[in-house]
């Protein structure tokens, strides 16, 4: 309904109530077509008018680029509250505790305390996971525990690292993650290891440099609340696995391919995009599909909003 306004009020040089007359849209559709419209930047609020599809765009990946650099700011506070504070002793009044799995043959206990927390869990388990070695061992434990852990009626989620997505044993385990009813997702930017049972408890990984440092267990205590919530920020900005293509770090791109999706973002058509590469326009209408098919996309749009979420449109 949103589209065919936006198409009419630029057909016709319209404003947005006269189109939705013309169209006779009701009164709460109007309001519907407004508010989607406002919320892509395709309206000018002052004048109620069709606002260019070329800004539009740009104005969309500006503010996912915006959001993108929030997500990775939290990260990074989140790695620097685990590396430095978490093993800062505690006044004797503070509720939380922190035991520490730095030592090797602390580490050989940290499965167990896993185990253990996966067990007395009530109503959930959430985890993020950055880019690691896994094997179809350690996976196949992970994936018995959440089903154990599913069986009782415990929401278990996953958050992993968009590039582990290139994995296809991670690819086959995400379905089967699904389909015992795990909810996963996956994101650009994971800085740490961190599980967190019922808001409770929180396992964090010691070092976000590398898993060989060990863990920290905080249990009780406010601090495992905040860790939850900035998982809770990290959760909603990620993807689900299916709108992530096979190569979520844009490396199987061509330097052409990169040139198209990058003019592509910018609103260029498919003929500046050949003058441009110097290729005629048959050659960019070739790579626009291959792209967008690539992205999994509906459109040159949803493609370059895709590509702008997977961090494809970066520099290098």
């Amino acid at each position: 309904m949103a589209r065919s306004v936006y198409a009419r009020m630029r057909e016709h040089g319209e404003s947005l109530t006269e189109a939705a007359e013309k169209l006779r849209l009701t009164a709460a559709d109007l309001d519907r077509a407004r508010d989607q419209l406002g919320r892509l930047h395709l309206l000018n609020q002052d004048t109620q008018t069709a606002a260019d599809l070329t800004i539009a765009l740009n104005r969309n990946l500006e503010s996912g680029h915006r959001m993108l650099d929030s997500l990775v700011e939290q990260h990074v506070r989140t790695a620097t509250l685990a590396k430095h504070y978490l093993g800062l002793p505690s006044r004797a009044d503070n509720h939380a505790h922190v035991e520490s799995f730095v030592s090797p043959e602390r580490r050989e206990q940290l499965t167990e305390r896993i185990d253990e927390l996966a067990e007395l869990a009530e109503h959930e388990v959430v985890s993020m996971h950055p880019i690691a070695y896994w094997t179809r061992e350690s996976l196949e434990e992970g994936l018995a525990r959440s089903r154990a852990t599913l069986r009782r009626g415990v929401r278990v989620r996953a958050l992993h690292a968009q590039i582990a997505m290139s994995n296809p044993l991670i690819r086959e385990y995400m379905a089967r993650w699904q389909e015992v009813g795990m909810e996963v997702r996956v994101t650009p930017v994971i800085p740490t290891r961190m599980l967190i049972y019922d808001r409770r408890n929180a396992i964090v990984q010691a070092d976000p440099g590398g898993s060989q440092a060990g863990a920290l267990l905080v249990r009780g205590g406010g601090l495992a609340k905040s860790l939850a919530a900035i998982y809770d920020y990290c959760w909603t900005t990620a993807s689900e696995p299916e709108d992530v293509p096979g190569s979520p770090d844009g490396s199987a791109l061509t330097g052409q391919q990169r040139a198209v999706l990058g003019m592509m973002a910018a609103g260029a058509k498919d003929s500046a995009i050949a003058r441009s590469l110097g290729v005629s326009t048959r050659t960019v209408t070739r790579l626009v599909s291959e792209l967008t098919t690539l992205l999994g996309a509906g459109s040159r749009f949803q493609a370059g909003v895709r590509a702008a979420r997977l961090g494809w449109l970066d520099g290098d």
